[in-house]
């Protein structure tokens, strides 16, 4: 009994953790697309996840010396969803609006479940699956609109989704066999200085001359959303769920619309206010409801036959 209770006491701290998590990226949405107008895509990245790898390999200095092969091997493969995922994001918001790239991005919570069935041979349990639907219908009536349109930044956004799918559904794989701090720092150190490198060849206009809300930016980007959340998540993950963490995750969305709300005087339409309640419904599903799975089911009716 006291180790059912010391099992869900940490699952509650790491959904928690993921849930700060979520809060400071919907933040970041607004930060970036400001920042965007006067740096280029490449740069920020670069910026923003090399000061955040320098920052993580200075605080855990010990560790990463001591990095086994099978932390490079998981902080490079989980890294290289991360680099995609964000490149994506990143240059497709240049092309899209805040509201749809949160939305499409959202949308990996959906498919975390059949990702993670794939890797792990686990079936998605009921009430996750209705859950994450539940999540992805809400994060439709606060995003999409009335067009309905698919442009090229909605295209790059969708394949973001994908890659933060993997990238979830991996550090679930990898984390519980390695170091999560060591393969935080490589997988956020590929993607800045390979972000950087883009920058130098490919982006010309690119420049260190930003003003202090630009840099405000990359510093906010890289201490809070890069090194402070990368290490959250990868520590939270052993005691939570792919799908527990997606759908916790997918709330940036709400948090995003909320700091539109205060800091951009965004005026909060009714099918906002539909869509954040169904969000907290899909939510409280995954995390409250039994965890019954549609496998348990299918042998519980077979038994009854």
């Amino acid at each position: 009994m006291l180790k059912e209770v010391d099992i869900l006491k940490k699952s509650l701290i790491a959904d928690s953790a993921l849930l700060l998590v979520a809060l400071i990226w919907g933040l970041n949405f607004v930060i970036e697309k400001n920042a965007l107008s006067s740096i280029t895509p490449f740069m920020y990245l670069g910026l923003r996840f090399s000061i955040g790898a320098v920052l993580m390999a200075l605080v855990f200095y010990k560790q990463l010396k001591n990095a086994s092969r099978e932390d490079i091997k998981a902080g490079l493969i989980v890294g290289t969803f991360v680099m995609l995922g964000f490149i994506t994001q990143t240059v497709g918001l240049l092309y899209t609006t805040p509201s749809k790239s949160g939305f499409i991005t959202g949308s990996n919570v959906v498919m975390v479940p059949f990702i993670s069935y794939l890797i792990t041979k686990e079936f998605p349990q009921t009430n996750q699956i209705i859950g994450a639907i539940l999540t992805f219908t809400g994060l439709g009536f606060i995003s999409i609109d009335k067009n309905l349109a698919i442009g090229w930044g909605d295209f790059l956004t969708l394949a973001c989704a994908v890659c933060f799918a993997l990238q979830i559904t991996f550090t679930e794989h990898y984390v519980k066999r390695v170091n999560p701090i060591n393969m935080a720092i490589i997988q956020v150190a590929l993607t800045g200085f390979a972000t950087l490198a883009i920058s130098i060849l490919f982006e010309p206009s690119a420049s260190l001359n930003f003003d202090a809300k630009g840099w405000g930016a990359i510093l906010f980007g890289a201490i809070l959303c890069t090194a402070g959340a990368f290490i959250v998540q990868n520590i939270a993950q052993k005691y939570t769920s792919s799908t527990h963490a997606a759908v916790i995750m997918c709330t940036e969305s709400i948090f995003a619309g909320i700091f539109s709300i205060i800091f951009w005087e965004e005026k909060l339409a009714l099918r906002t206010v539909a869509g954040f309640a169904i969000v907290i419904a899909g939510v409280l599903i995954t995390e409250l409801f039994p965890t019954i799975s549609i496998e348990d089911n299918g042998a519980a009716e077979d038994t009854v036959g």
